[in-house]
Formats: structure tokens, C-alpha cells, sequence
């Protein structure tokens, strides 16, 4: 794998462009919406960028703040970077169904237990 693609290195988006599949930010856009419009609210979304084989964009949460990368891989699945607002890739989730993507976006971004007693 290249250094671009590596936890703890810069992120080389052009490097995994290459690699990754054509895909409509809207529609990513939908199916994060669809996980719960509250809960991408509650990452503190904003400065969605379509990268044209990709979506972009800043979250403030509760255990991460950074930019967050969805792209589509060869396997037609989502692999999520989430990187500091310098560019350093913190986390790299692969293989992420649509169903699954604002579930898994919500577990490293914002998500507390404790909220479900309330």
C-alpha cells in the first residue's frame, strides 16, 4: 500500500482516486442522511466537498474532529479515512455497506451510550 493510504501518514487523495470507483456524492449524501439525519447533524457536519470519486468533508464531534473521506472501492463498498484538519490519516475503515455508513461515521465521530437511557 502507498504511504498516502497509511494510518499516520498525509493523505494522498489522488493516489486513491485512482484507485476507487466513480460515485454521486448526492446519492452517499442520501444514504448518510438515511442512517439519521441526527446524526450527522449531531458530527457537526459542514464543508461538504464532492471530489468526484469521492465526498469530503469537516466534523466536530465528541471524540473526533477532522475531515472525513467516503470512497467507493472496487468491491462496490465504502472505505471511510478520517484525518486531522492537517491531512494526517488517523483511522482507515474499509468494506462499509451504505446501510452501515452513518452507523460507522457515528461510532468514531460522535456516538455515547448513554444516550440510548435517555
Amino acid at each position: 500500500m502507498e504511504l498516502g493510504k497509511n494510518v499516520g501518514n498525509k493523505i494522498d487523495i489522488q493516489a486513491i482516486m485512482k484507485e476507487c470507483r466513480e460515485m454521486d456524492a448526492r446519492t452517499t449524501m442520501s444514504q448518510l442522511n438515511a442512517g439519521g439525519r441526527e446524526k450527522v447533524r449531531s458530527w457537526g457536519a459542514h464543508n461538504y466537498f464532492n471530489l468526484g470519486r469521492g465526498l469530503r468533508f469537516n466534523v466536530q464531534g465528541n471524540h473526533f474532529t477532522g475531515h472525513v473521506y467516503i470512497v467507493l472501492n472496487g468491491a462496490d463498498l465504502y472505505d471511510i479515512y478520517y484525518c486531522s484538519n492537517q491531512g494526517t490519516i488517523k483511522e482507515i475503515k474499509t468494506d462499509i455497506y451504505c446501510e452501515d455508513l452513518t452507523d460507522v461515521i457515528d461510532r468514531k465521530v460522535e456516538y455515547i451510550k448513554d444516550y440510548q437511557n435517555r
